[in-house]
């Protein structure tokens, strides 16, 4: 099973604007993964332990910033990601969430073809040249890109009894292998993704179902959805998923059918996985990770330029405040402040930072203070600051 699972960065500072026009400068703010996508990185190591597969995590901003905010998500939620795509370019600057949905579906339809492709050069290896060294040397080189399940081809010395080995040692023929093959490739087109209920930054909660939406168009075919999620199973023989969610008083229990997209409430806890499932589990798995996180632009993806960024965004927003900010008293003339933008820094050992202009210095250690108050960097908070303050 092809697991996506849908990331945002977004500013440490809830809603802070950096441009005319309420457009977020993500490159120049300080960005943390959104909170509400644990849930979702969370459900889809439950669903890896349920059905197998890959968990894909794919994202869309400042690929400087975003890939260094995703590595440690190789290693979270007992198994981590296995792979990691970036949607990055400055064609994609300033979208809503239409534009952000229409890029992210093209991510997911990409992330689908990409996996499939290689099952379908499988077996045209297998018609062209039977049993031979060329198809053992086709699996090789797909399996080490991490692209075929250890069901169809493995090198792991517990696994033996693949699609490709059982061809190769005469077990079967060549048309049972291409059909087995095709099998392989539509429990692969069954894939699922899963979001956070909403991120920090817009509190829309709409673009999971707008990528549904948008997969829907481009597939040609309808993907359902659920969102508010607080329970939810997955039958890996029937591709049926059932969903129990919670909208205000309201509680529903929906079933559908993969591919399908849930959109993962605070609520959730993952539930355990049947012993009896794990052998089919690791059969629809992968290789392994693949630990260099891959960048997409807007022509990688053949985006239609004038449904992304602004251009491809209905959407108008007036200038945001910056209201991330827990309540601080300032004392003029005595309580001390950051005069100018100072990034992470190490003191006695100890990390602080970043710090913004108007930031509390009061906090750090004495000799930090009078290091940075020498260096120009902190300074008493004065009547013209709190005029600046009082104006914005």
């Amino acid at each position: 099973m092809l697991i996506v699972v849908l990331l945002k960065g977004v500013p440490a500072r809830t809603t802070q604007a950096v441009q005319i026009g309420g457009v977020l400068n993500r490159e120049a703010m300080d960005l943390v993964l959104n909170p509400h996508d644990a849930k979702a990185v969370e459900a889809a190591d439950y669903l890896r332990r349920r059905a197998g597969g890959k968990i894909v995590a794919l994202t869309m901003g400042p690929d400087m910033k975003l890939i260094p905010l995703m590595k440690p998500l190789y290693d979270s939620e007992v198994g981590g990601v296995d792979e990691e795509y970036v949607l990055s370019d400055r064609k994609m600057a300033g979208s809503d969430t239409l534009a952000t949905s229409y890029a992210v579906a093209l991510g997911v339809k990409k992330l689908v073809e990409r996996h499939l492709a290689p099952l379908d050069e499988l077996a045209a290896a297998i018609r062209k040249s039977g049993y031979s060294e060329a198809v053992k040397a086709k699996a090789e080189e797909l399996y080490a890109a991490n692209l075929l399940p250890n069901g169809v081809y493995s090198d792991l010395p517990s696994v033996k009894d693949t699609i490709v080995h059982r061809f190769l040692d005469g077990k079967t023929t060549a048309a049972t292998a291409v059909a087995e093959l095709a099998a392989e490739k539509d429990k692969l087109s069954k894939f699922i993704v899963v979001a956070g209920v909403k991120t920090t930054d817009g509190e829309t909660g709409s673009v999971g179902p707008q990528v549904a939406e948008g997969v829907s168009e481009l597939l040609g075919k309808t993907i359902p959805h659920a969102t508010y999620v607080e329970e939810f199973e997955v039958d890996p023989e029937t591709g049926t998923v059932t969903t129990e969610r919670r909208i205000g008083y309201l509680s529903q229990k929906l079933e559908m059918q993969l591919p399908a997209l849930l959109t993962i409430s605070h609520e959730y806890r993952p539930s355990t996985a049947p012993a009896s499932g794990q052998a089919a589990a690791r059969a629809a798995s992968y290789r392994g990770k693949s630990l260099q996180a891959t960048k997409w632009t807007a022509d990688d993806l053949g985006a239609d330029p004038k449904r992304l960024g602004l251009a491809g965004s209905p959407t108008i927003v007036g200038t945001g405040i910056d209201i991330g900010k827990p309540p601080v008293q300032k004392k003029v003339g005595e309580t001390m402040v950051f005069l100018k933008r100072v990034e992470q820094f190490e003191f006695e050992t100890k990390k602080y930072g970043p710090y913004a202009p108007g930031d509390l210095a009061s906090g750090l250690p004495t000799g930090a203070i009078d290091k940075l108050r020498s260096e120009g960097s902190v300074g008493v908070f004065d009547t013209s600051m709190l005029a600046r303050e009082l104006l914005q």
